[in-house]
């Protein structure tokens, strides 16, 4: 059956019963271990031997099968470049090929069904063909078609030479519905092997296959002897004169219906009665009709392989200008000259020293662009084509190491990263392409650094790593423009790594080629580093990213300058974005800690009245978790409420009038308010208020209605000194306020407690600190002096008793 062929055969195109058929199916195929399409002719033996030659035929001898197994054994042995290429043959019948060999039977007689099996089917594979009819019905009416059945009339003659020079044989139906008119898709017509000169079977079966118009006139004659007395090219010389009258007379070839004047005597010749005055069909192609490029181009390509290998170089440079003039249509690149060029690349690469010649390394190299020419033009729009075409040249090619062959793959990366499947690419491209990264060539390497980004989108995460390393590399590379191009690349690869690729990659990076000695450079980090700023946390921003960018706000070049103002202000705002939102998240924490605290916490209120008007204060208790005495003892003097003034104050503290604010200590007596000297009197600071402070307010009395207040602390409240024996119980006595300035009390009642630390000079007035005074004398060192018991009492006012705020620092314990 069909399936021991190695092709498959697929949809039907043209039936069995289409005119010129001769039984003979027409189906597309595709060979099974690379898809290379095919053309598969298919007949039925049972069919063949039901079906006459022609509808006037009344023989039952002249059925279909003798003349369709005469084809089927003859054209397997007969291989020319303008015979149509046929890659197998299957009867089914006869899988091994022992079929009898029936030409030599009597062909009137009918094919007995014991002479040969006929239940099967008969299969030749040959390469993608079309029938001429359909070829000349697809072409538009254009000038450029004439050169294109220039060149199918020109494989037809080349084809017929070889039969009638070389083979010694005749076709004998060179006519539009026979295997002649087969045209592969380069438009090359091939012509069949079929005929085989006026053997009995010949003459027997040739009317019927043949058109009568494409009979000469001595076959029409059946004058035989006047055939076979002739040169073996008289029969299809005739037939040819005719053909080419039809073919230029199609509307589709590009003469108005008119054999081109160059070749009209020659047509008259080929179709004279006179059967020796028929001209030979080889010098036909000398005929200036075949001198155009288009038929030059292609009779190159289809003897390649021959020609000197300088002008096989030559010819391929030239392939790009005839491409883009469009001189060498789609079929023909696609079909021709790509498969020319893959198979001239394919043999220098894999032989072994090839590549050490200078003539075979320019072949390869002129190769290269035409190749990719044609797949970016005509191969793009279908993906599936553009894979099978291109992938397996371009990992051959990757093979090669040069470097000249190399650069030139590297320039069209762009192209095939974008059509070639991600398994190739990661093995068969950037694999051997990472050479490139640490090449002696400083010209490889930045090429092999600008065509590596188009494989970035399809790199596997190990090659993403692999690319990172080599990457963090080149920015130390001698090459001042691929530092440059380094930092452009770090920052167009971004998007594609990693989170820790892009932390271990991208900042460092910028960085240093922000400190780059080159102008370039620091202008490209600086552009990257804007272009990657929705991978920086604002943290970066403002402790890596800004310190690195400012710094270049007075770069020497002015373009950098410019480009680092520009980044700076981009970077600023999205700082100012982050700071409004932490502040509304410190307010948000603020009022949800007020809430709780308002609504679980304690404290002690304090409220007051001053003619009509009052106010009201909370303060909560003392955290435990507060290491400091100080502040535990503030906050329990805070808490000490009083509901009256305190007894012993003065006139002036009584008569105070108006609410003290908050986290202020009480104004107290003026100098002058001091008996003697003002020196004497002593010096009061007003401690600034404390911003985050809760509002305590001491209140004025009443004489009426005494307001709750502040309690005035002793250090009898704080139960200092004892119990108080021998001391008076407010505390010390109010003559211990005394300031000893000048020397007052001597030294014999004064304990020089101090006086080994060494202290230095204070000013000339005095400041009780606690219980201790500091004392100035002229002339000598200051020094802290104990009070002295026996001191004699001044007769002076006792000043205002300070007022502790639970929030007041300064209360006369620091220095303790």
């Amino acid at each position: 059956s069909a399936s021991a062929l190695p092709y498959t055969v697929d949809d039907q195109i043209h039936p069995p019963t289409r005119p010129g058929s001769y039984g003979f199916a027409i189906h597309n195929g595709s060979r099974k271990s690379d898809s290379l399409p095919v053309t598969v002719f298919k007949a039925t033996k049972s069919s063949l031997l039901q079906t006459p030659l022609s509808r006037q035929s009344r023989d039952p001898s002249q059925n279909q099968f003798l003349c369709a197994v005469q084809h089927f054994r003859k054209c397997k042995t007969l291989v020319h470049p303008n015979l149509l290429k046929v890659y197998a043959t299957l009867d089914t019948d006869y899988p091994n090929g022992d079929a009898p060999d029936l030409s030599q039977r009597p062909p009137h007689r009918p094919v007995g069904s014991g002479e040969v099996l006929t239940a099967g089917d008969l299969l030749i594979v040959t390469e993608r063909a079309v029938p001429l009819a359909d070829y000349l019905d697809s072409l538009s009416p254009t000038s450029e078609n004439a050169a294109k059945v220039g060149w199918g009339l020109h494989n037809l003659i080349n084809a017929l030479g070889f039969l009638h020079n070389t083979a010694k044989l005749a076709h004998g139906a060179v006519c539009p519905g026979s295997d002649t008119s087969l045209l592969t898709p380069v438009g090359a017509q091939d012509g069949g092997a079929g005929g085989g000169g006026p053997t009995a079977h010949f003459r027997h079966f040739e009317g019927a296959v043949t058109p009568n118009e494409y009979r000469s006139p001595e076959r029409l004659e059946n004058r035989w002897d006047a055939v076979s007395s002739s040169a073996v090219h008289t029969m299809d010389a005739f037939s040819l004169g005719v053909l080419v009258e039809h073919l230029y007379g199609q509307p589709g070839a590009g003469t108005n219906g008119k054999i081109p004047m160059k070749l009209q005597k020659a047509v008259k010749r080929l179709v004279t009665p006179n059967i020796r005055m028929r001209p030979r069909v080889l010098p036909l192609l000398k005929c200036p009709v075949f001198d155009s490029p288009y038929v030059y181009a292609m009779d190159f390509l289809d003897n390649m392989s021959v020609k000197p290998a300088e002008d096989k170089v030559r010819f391929i440079q030239g392939l790009p200008d005839l491409l883009n003039r469009g001189v060498l249509d789609r079929d023909v690149a696609v079909h021709k000259v790509m498969p020319v060029l893959i198979s001239a690349v394919t043999t220098i690469a894999q032989t072994e020293g090839a590549m050490q010649q200078d003539v075979n390394r320019r072949e390869v190299l002129a190769a290269i662009p035409p190749l990719f020419l044609i797949a970016e033009t005509h191969l793009m729009s279908d993906p599936d084509e553009f894979r099978a075409a291109l992938t397996p040249i371009v990992e051959l090619l990757f093979r090669i190491n040069d470097r000249g062959v190399r650069g030139t793959l590297l320039q069209r990366s762009g192209l095939y990263s974008a059509h070639l499947d991600k398994a190739a690419l990661n093995t068969s491209v950037f694999e051997p392409m990472c050479s490139g990264f640490t090449d002696s060539s400083g010209t490889l390497r930045e090429l092999t650094l600008k065509s590596a980004i188009s494989l970035v989108p399809n790199l596997t995460p190990s090659n993403l790593e692999k690319l990172v390393r080599y990457l963090i590399r080149l920015q130390s590379d001698p090459e001042p423009s691929i530092r440059t191009n380094t930092a452009i690349f770090v920052g167009k690869v971004a998007p594609s790594l990693s989170e820790m690729s892009r932390q271990k990659l991208i900042l460092p990076a910028f960085e240093r080629a922000m400190k780059d000695d080159f102008k370039p450079c620091r202008l490209a980090a600086l552009r990257a580093v804007q272009s990657c700023k929705e991978y920086y946390g604002p943290i970066d921003v403002s402790t890596k990213v800004m310190p690195a960018v400012v710094s270049h706000l007075l770069d020497p070049d002015s373009e950098v300058r410019a480009e680092a103002f520009t980044v700076v202000e981009t970077f600023m705002v999205i700082l100012r974005t982050e700071s409004t939102k932490m502040t509304e998240e410190e307010r948000t924490r603020a009022a949800a800690a007020a809430a709780t605290a308002g609504m679980g916490g304690t404290g002690v209120a304090v409220t007051a009245s001053n003619g009509g008007g009052s106010g009201v204060g909370s303060e909560a208790a003392p955290s435990s978790a507060s290491g400091s005495y100080l502040s535990t003892f503030g906050s329990w003097a805070a808490a000490k409420v009083v509901s009256s003034t305190e007894p012993g104050g003065t006139a002036a503290d009584r008569s105070t009038s108006g609410p003290v604010s908050a986290g202020h200590v009480a104004e107290l007596p003026s100098r002058s308010s001091y008996p003697g000297p003002a020196s004497a009197a002593p010096s009061y600071t007003t401690k600034r208020p404390e911003p985050a402070a809760p509002a305590v307010q001491q209140l004025r009395s009443t004489p009426k209605v005494p307001a709750p207040a502040v309690a005035s602390l002793s250090l009898s409240d704080a139960n200092v000194g004892g119990d108080g024996a021998g001391i008076d119980s407010s505390g010390w006595s109010d003559e211990d306020d005394d300031f000893d300035v000048g020397g007052g009390g001597g030294a014999k009642d004064e304990e020089d407690f101090f006086s080994s630390f060494g202290a230095k000079p204070s000013s000339s007035t005095g400041l009780k600190i606690g219980g201790l005074k500091a004392a100035s004398k002229p002339g000598g060192k200051g020094k802290l002096v104990m009070p002295s018991k026996n001191k004699p009492s001044v007769a002076a006012p006792k000043p205002a008793v300070k007022k502790l705020s639970k929030d007041d620092d300064l209360d006369g314990w620091d220095d303790f």
